[in-house]
This record gives C-alpha cells, sequence and structure tokens, in this order.
C-alpha cells in the first residue's frame, strides 16, 4: 500500500553548504508563502534570493515551443536565486512552491552589511561552485545517447535524496510522486519515450508503476549499467 503522497526534491546540490544560512535568524527577512504562489519569472528582474527552510519549489523553464518544462524540484536547505540577485541579470528560470513554503529572504546588501560577511559570502563562492559541477554533469547526461539511463539516474537520485532527509531504510522500496510525464519533462524525454523506459525497469524488476507515482523496488540498481 502507498503511502500518501510527498513531494520529494530531486536537488540537493547545496544542502551541505547551506549551514551557515539556516544557522543565522537575523539577516534578510522571513516570509511564509502558500502553495502555487509565483516567487519569479522567466526573464524578470528581481533583486532577492531564498534559502528554503520548510516547503518545496519548483523550478522551471519556458521552452521556445511554449511549453514549460520542470527542471529541478528544491527542498529544505536549498538556496536558490542568488546569481541573478548578485549579478542583475534577469532570471532565466521561473520559481513557484509547490507546497506552504517558509523562505528566508536575502539581497546582496543584507550580504554585504552583515556582522560577519565573510562567512556567508564563501558560503555562497562554494554553493554556486557545486551548482555549476553539477549542471556540468547534468549537461553531459544530456547529451549522451542514453535517455532511459538519465531516467535511472533521476530516480535513483530522488530516492536517495528523500532516503537522505527522511532516514529510511536503503532496503525498501521507495514511493517516487512525480507523473511520467514530469520525469520525462526532467530527464529530457517524451512522455511516451518515458513510459516505455519505465515498462523495461518494471519488466527487470526495478520499478513498479501506479497511476500517480513510480515505486522504486531497488534504487542501487537503477544505477548499475542497463543490460
Amino acid at each position: 500500500m502507498a503511502q500518501s503522497p510527498s513531494i520529494l526534491a530531486s536537488w540537493d546540490a547545496c544542502v551541505d553548504h547551506t549551514g551557515p544560512w539556516m544557522a543565522v535568524q537575523t539577516l534578510g527577512h522571513s516570509r511564509q508563502v502558500p502553495a502555487g504562489t509565483l516567487l519569479y519569472d522567466q526573464g524578470a528582474p528581481h533583486r532577492y534570493f531564498y534559502l528554503i527552510r520548510e516547503g518545496f519549489v519548483r523550478c522551471s523553464m519556458l521552452h521556445g515551443s511554449g511549453r514549460r518544462l520542470l527542471l529541478e524540484l528544491m527542498g529544505p536547505g536549498t538556496m536558490f536565486g542568488e546569481g541573478a540577485a548578485f549579478d542583475g541579470h534577469p532570471r532565466y528560470v521561473h520559481a513557484e512552491t509547490v507546497t506552504d513554503v517558509r523562505l528566508s529572504v536575502y539581497t546582496k546588501e543584507d550580504v554585504l552589511g552583515a556582522p560577519d560577511p565573510a562567512v556567508l559570502l564563501q558560503s555562497i563562492i562554494t554553493i554556486m561552485a557545486t551548482k555549476q559541477r553539477v549542471l556540468a554533469r547534468k549537461l553531459l547526461e544530456f547529451n549522451s545517447e542514453d535517455p532511459e539511463g538519465r531516467l535511472r539516474h533521476l530516480l535513483a537520485k530522488l530516492v536517495a535524496v528523500q532516503r537522505r532527509a527522511s532516514r529510511e531504510d536503503e532496503h525498501r522500496a521507495a514511493q517516487v510522486w512525480l507523473s511520467q510525464e514530469s520525469l520525462a519533462e526532467m530527464c529530457g524525454m517524451s512522455r511516451i519515450s518515458a513510459a516505455r523506459a519505465l515498462r523495461r525497469l518494471a519488466d527487470a524488476g526495478l520499478v513498479r508503476t501506479h497511476a500517480r507515482y513510480v515505486e522504486v523496488l531497488n534504487g542501487q540498481s537503477l544505477t548499475e549499467p542497463a543490460h
């Protein structure tokens, strides 16, 4: 029996480096945001950046075809929006809350005027460098000739992030509450290709597909080369 749906973060690149920000409660300001709220839109100038303390935020991009593509799901401990907040360029993605969210909201002036800005600035540099490495790896994956491999990698990452956050037993099956269409968008695949790939993974005994979620039976084997 599946558990109640929960939002799974897919992006945890900077969680290990936001400790100094999580510890500071007085910098910037706190904001409670209901689900379905637009934080900023693609192409718009926006001077703020954010730290998620509770809840989940969806990051997407408008394709040239007019279709909006899901890029990442960000959870507690994630910082986002800092690049455009510091360089002043328009946003290149769309950010919207998926659940009710508690955010810390900052400007670059908040950081530069902090009592000890060096620690926070060093953290931001580390976060941006980490994001760059992750995005470089993702670019290589998207240029590969193995879209099914991208889906396997994404499912494994979703399960790993979920277990890291909840400390679940790694040997238990895990539910990924994302539609086949959303999984396809995040892998750069068509929905039909994603459905076929999921069927092959199901035939291999790695997943079970359901109407509203995918049950991952063996997350470790997802990262092994397909035969």
